[in-house]
Formats: C-alpha cells, structure tokens, sequence
C-alpha cells in the first residue's frame, strides 16, 4: 500500500469522524427540543480496484420510524377531537348548574310549583302572588339563558372553526413549500434533515385539526391525505380551505360549508372527508350534541308552560276580568273551530262574584243552552255570529287575525267572563280545552306558535301567499352542503298542494326527501340516505294569512322548537296586576248562581301546583325518544342526560390522552435523543477521529523518513 493511500484512508477516516461528530452535536444540542427527531448517518466503505481506500459518510437522515409516526398522529387527531368535544360539553353542562343551587332551573320550575301550593292556601297573599310571579319569571329567564348560552357555545365552535381553517390553510402551504425544498436538497445529496424536521412538526400541528395519512415521496418530501383519502399536499401542489363563520346563531341557523379546493381543481365539502381532529369535534358539538341538548331543553321548558297554561286556563281571577284575550293561532276562524268536540261555558259574573248567565256550548252536537234552556244549534263555519247572537249582549266573542277574545258587557251586573269546561265532557282540540287552545287566559305567553299539531287536512287551505319564499339548505347526514332550495309557495291553495311542491324533485325537496303531513296536521321531513339528509331554513318570507306566522314556524321545520324558549314570558297583563293571577274555580252548581268565585278558593293554586306530576306527551326532541312523562321526570332525565353526555366525554378525553401519550412516548423512544447513546457515540467518533489522525501523523514520519533517506 503506497503512503498515498495511507495518508487518503486518514484524511477519510477525520473527514467522516467529523461528520458524525457533528451529527451528535446536533443531536446532543436538540435533547429538549419538542418534535426533534434524530439524525442518524451510517459509514461506508470506499473501494477501489478492490482496495479500502478508507471511509466515508453516507446519507444523512432522520431516526423516523413510519409506523410509529402514524399511530401518533392517529392518536393527536383522536385526542384533539375529544378534548374540543369535552371541552365544549363541559361549558354545556356547567350551564345547568350543581343539582343542590337553588339557583339550577330545576329547582327553580319546583320552587314555582311550590310557591302556586302557597297560594292554594292562602290566595289573597299579595306578597305570595308576587312571589309565584317572580319564581315563574326567574324559571322561564332561566331557561332562556341556558337555552341562548348553548347557542353562544354553538357560535365560539364556529368561529373556532373558522380559524382552525386558516391554520390548516397555513400549514399545507408550509408543508407542500418543504416539500420543494427536501425535493431539491436530497436531488444534490445535501442534507435535508432541518426542513424534513420542521415538516414533520409541521404534520403533527396539521394532525391536531384533522385527520391525515402521510405517504414519503420517492425524491423527498411528503404526499399528505385525509383518512378518507382525499388529497391534500402533493410535492409543490396543496389544497385549500375556504369558510365563513355565521355572522350570528340561533337554533335554526343554516351553516355553510367547509369547502376544499383540491389540487387538480375539484371542490368537496371537508365534512364527507373528516374522521377525527378538533375541526371534526367542533362540527360535532355544534350541529349534533349542542342542538340535541339545546331542543330537549326548550321542550321541558315550553311543556313545562303549556301545563301551567292548561291549568291556569280552568281557573279565574277573583273578581273575574272584564275580557279574556288570546293569542294569533295563524289559523281562521273555521280552522280554529273545526275539530273541537265535547262542552264548555261562557260565562258572565257580578263583581262580587255571582254568576249572571252562562252559555253551555256542546262541539259535539254544535248546540248551545243559554242560562239553563232550550238547546239550539250554531254552525261552526259561523261560529262568533251565532254565539254572538245567543249571548244577547251579556258578552262579545270576537275573533280577529287569528285571535280569538271575549268581553263582558260591562252593564246590568255582567261584570266579567269566564270560560269553564264540562267537568264530564270537557272541551277538546288536540289534548286542548276550549279556552286554552286559544290562550285566554294564558299566564305564559309566546309570540310564536308553540305547537305544531295544526289540525289541517289536505284539503284544507294553506294560507300562504302563492310565490313568497322558503329558502332551504339541504345537508347530507355527515354534515356536507348538498344544496340549497328556494322553494316558492305554489298557487294552488290546499295543503296537498303546498305538499305536492315541497315534494316536487325538480322546484322542491323531492330530490332529498319527502314531506308528509299526519292526522293531527303535524308537518314533518324524512330525508333519504342513512344516516338521512336533513335540511334548515336559511330565510322565510311566507305569513299565514298575511298577519300570522311564517311557514317553518307554523309547521316548526329547522329546529324552529329549538327558539321556543326565547319566546316564552309571563303575561304582561298579570305583572302589572297580579290580582288577576287565577287561582280560583267558577262553581256552575252555586246556588242561584251566588258566590260562585270566591277570593278565597285556591283551587286553581292547587292545580297550578299539581302540574309537576301530571303525566304529559313529549314530543320527540334531542336524546329523549319522546311519550309520555312527568314534568318532575322530564327535568331529572334531561338533567342526567346532560350530565352522562359531559361525563362520557371526560372519559373518551381521558382514553384519548393516555393513548396519545403512550404513542408519543414509543414514537420518542425509536426516534428521540438518548443522551446515553449519543455519548457512546461521542466516545466513538472521537476515538475515530484520533486514530485517523495517527495514521496521518504516521504517514507523515514515513515520509519524512523517505524524504531524509535520499538526501
């Protein structure tokens, strides 16, 4: 071997000692550094002719191990997802309040309950009049709030949303410009080992938001999917995320769409291609659990109104009002009528109480008896003439844009009115008496429908203006926009009609489901696919009759119910004169009809009292199947359904984070710095780096020897 190519091996063997120092150097430098992985580089042999010519080093790269990589980012989605799921349940639940605060909603509707048995024995208290009020007041603010908080936890899940999107935007941008850089580096040899760290940590970010699947491209880089496999970087090339966050939102609001622009140009709906990530939580919470939550809630709180209405509509003040008015039922006065069977009475009384006349009205045989006489018939198309024409001018029916009022006459001792069903046969409208349907004497009042059982039959007229518009956004069962539909109202006039439009495929939603309308006149949207399109109402401008409500809240599409809580107050008329709080019965079998309303009966407190355990009919709404219940029951369930949603995501965000852990730690074991090991490393080079020096100085002294031997 000549001394050339001794002093070459030497130079080889510092050259390569001090790369791979440098390497541990690195290594070394980096042991705290949060997603640092480690540089590894292999010595080679240098052969020529068959002769070790010494050492070089080979390709530097990362310690990175591909499937362990997977599983933690696997693991960052899932963890990600299930802490934004919590995160926002927990704020949910904490809205209900500890079961033991006099101040939760429940305890607040027992504490109303309460406080009208109170008043069922002693009713003249003033102080106990105010007191029911305020509880009741405080109970329906209550769920107000709660029900407008969820809300504002719906719209912060959005705008959260919004920015998760422009962080993904940014971070594809950054991971497909790396993909450049890595590409054009490894093409040279160089070492590309800082941009393909600074990649990685960049994929970990990206992974917390959603859901991706990481191929190594053969020239460096990386090609980036979603577990669906929906492109999302390849090489120079990245998607990218556009959406609006709502500008403000309530039950009913229609969410746009997280579009992706993909590489090749196609557009998609980022909701038919998530399976994990925080952005997959927030859309959760806010179109699935927050609404379920949020529509159990307003229906115990609008059940818990109409029993409290059921009961204070049987009873009256003391002395009874001049006048009862009702509500806008959105319906005509035939509609109102059609469907009522069984008896009730109006009737007129003195201020101290005596009864004047009444007028027995029988729906089922469309006859009425005035003071006690001869039946005779009225017909329910002419219903407020007739009865008009029967009362002789002791009191008025009146109905008008929808409502329905009565008022005494105000002379020759008919001071007041009453309505008082049947105790046999009570009047009846879908589970409604008589007075109650029309809400005369309602002590909650809304200013939208609260039911949505309108009694309509298909050949019954709509009501709604031919060409005014709903317009609807239809979403596919995962979350996805698929369209959106202006529907008009068509100039057919019957309810088949409105049917048959709706359910038109080409100018209605017959492309996505159908529309069908039950006995009780009930409106409802099956959506084909399963799990099933669903569909909201982005904007209405119809009106029943031109004064009465719009279609969806007539009918109560788009999670109409859901705004129902907002709507409910106690009636005006009694705060500003809780004298006329009923708390008492009318006795249509007192004597020549003397004393029958009494300030001093709390029959009506008690019934107003005995509401919290009187079975009710729920109806369908968020995690409840609906049937029939208590008030009591209801809240306990709706209570404990909260609490078992909160809880079960404080379990999966526990699961998720111990498995993220244990994937982070088995991913920084293989790929980590081991300060131990890099020490052995150390040790080494620098031995190697000493020996190549020897060899060199040995070199050196043959030479020098050679050099003096021919001199």
């Amino acid at each position: 071997m000549s001394l050339n190519s001794i002093m070459n091996i030497g130079v080889s063997g510092l050259m390569t000692a001090q790369d791979q120092l440098r390497i541990v150097s690195d290594n070394m430098a980096n042991v705290n550094t949060p997603g640092y992985i480690r540089k590894v580089s292999q010595q080679q042999s240098l052969v020529t002719g068959g002769v070790g010519m010494g050492v070089t080093s080979g390709k530097v790269t990362l310690a990175a191990d591909q499937f362990l990589q997977a599983a933690a980012l696997k693991a960052t989605s899932a963890s990600s997802q299930s802490e934004a799921t919590y995160e926002l349940l927990d704020q949910i639940q904490s809205q209900f309040g500890d079961i033991t605060d006099t101040n939760n909603l429940f305890n607040q509707g027992s504490a109303t309950l309460s406080a009208f048995a109170s008043l069922g024995e002693d009713p003249t208290s003033a102080a106990g009049r105010q007191q029911a009020l305020s509880n009741l007041s405080s109970f329906l603010s209550e769920g107000n709030r709660i029900s407008t908080k969820i809300q504002t936890i719906r719209g912060d899940a959005d705008t959260r949303i919004g920015t998760d999107v422009s962080s993904v935007n940014d971070l594809l941008k950054n991971i497909s410009q790396l993909n450049s850089t890595i590409s054009s580096t490894t093409v040279v040899g160089g070492d590309a080992t800082g941009a393909q760290t600074t990649q990685a940590s960049y994929i970990s970010q990206l992974s917390k938001l959603l859901d991706v699947k990481v191929s190594q491209n053969a020239n460096g880089g990386v090609t980036l999917r979603t577990q669906t496999g929906m492109l999302l970087t390849d090489g120079g090339a990245y998607a990218t995320l556009s959406y609006t966050p709502a500008a403000g939102v309530d039950a009913t609001t229609s969410f746009g769409p997280i579009t992706v622009n993909g590489i090749n140009g196609e557009t998609r709906d980022l909701a038919d291609n998530l399976s994990s990530g925080e952005i997959k939580g927030l859309l959760d919470i806010r179109d699935n659990t927050a609404p379920a939550v949020n529509s159990q809630l307003n229906e115990y709180v609008n059940q818990f109104a109409a029993q409290v209405n059921a009961a204070h509509n049987a009873s009256s003040s003391a002395p009874a009002p001049a006048s009862l008015t009702g509500k806008n039922t959105s319906l005509s006065e035939q509609e109102a009528i059609a469907g009522f069977t069984g008896k009730t009475t109006i009737t007129t009384l003195s201020s101290t109480g005596n009864i004047t006349h009444t007028l027995q009205i029988d729906f089922s045989t469309n006859q009425y008896t005035y003071d006690g006489g001869a039946a005779a018939g009225f017909d329910p198309t002419n219903f407020v003439n007739d009865i008009n024409g029967a009362l002789g001018g002791a009191a008025t029916l009146n109905f008008s844009n929808g409502a329905m009022s009565v008022t005494a006459a105000g002379s020759g001792g008919n001071d007041g009115v009453a309505i008082v069903d049947d105790a046999t046969t009570p009047s009846n409208k879908q589970g409604q008496g008589f007075s109650q349907f029309f809400g005369l004497n309602d002590l909650v009042t809304s200013d939208v429908p609260t039911r949505y059982n309108t009694g309509l039959g298909g050949s019954d007229n709509h009501g709604f203006t031919a060409g005014s518009v709903v317009n609807f956004a239809v979403k596919s069962g995962a979350g996805s926009a698929l369209a959106t539909v202006n529907f008009q109202v068509p100039s057919g006039s019957t309810m088949q009609n409105l049917l048959d439009g709706l359910n038109d495929t080409t100018t209605g939603m017959g492309k996505y489901g159908v529309f069908s309308l039950d006995a009780s006149g009930t409106l409802s949207f099956s959506g084909y696919g399963n799990p099933a399109t669903t569909l909201s109402v982005s904007g209405d401008d119809t009106k029943r009759y031109g004064t009465g409500a719009s279609l969806s809240q007539f009918f109560g599409l788009s999670d109409t119910a859901g705004t129902l809580a907002s709507h409910l107050t106690v009636a005006q008329t009694v705060l500003n004169d809780p004298s006329k709080l009923a708390l008492a019965h009318v006795n249509l079998s007192a004597a020549g009809g003397t004393g029958a309303l009494n300030k001093a009966d709390g029959a009506g407190g008690l019934s107003l009292a005995a509401v919290a355990n009187t079975s009710v009919t729920f109806n369908k709404a968020g995690l409840n199947s609906g049937g029939t219940s208590t008030l009591q029951r209801y809240g306990s369930d709706l209570a404990g359904q909260v609490g078992n949603l909160a809880a079960t995501a404080k379990s999966s965000k526990d699961s998720n984070a111990a498995l993220l852990s244990e994937a982070s730690n088995r991913l920084d074991s293989a790929q980590g710095v081991n300060l131990d090991e890099e020490l052995v490393n150390l040790t080494t080079f620098q031995q190697a780096y000493s020996a190549s020096g020897r060899l060199i100085q040995a070199a050196k002294d043959m030479y020098d020897t050679l050099l003096n031997m021919v001199k």
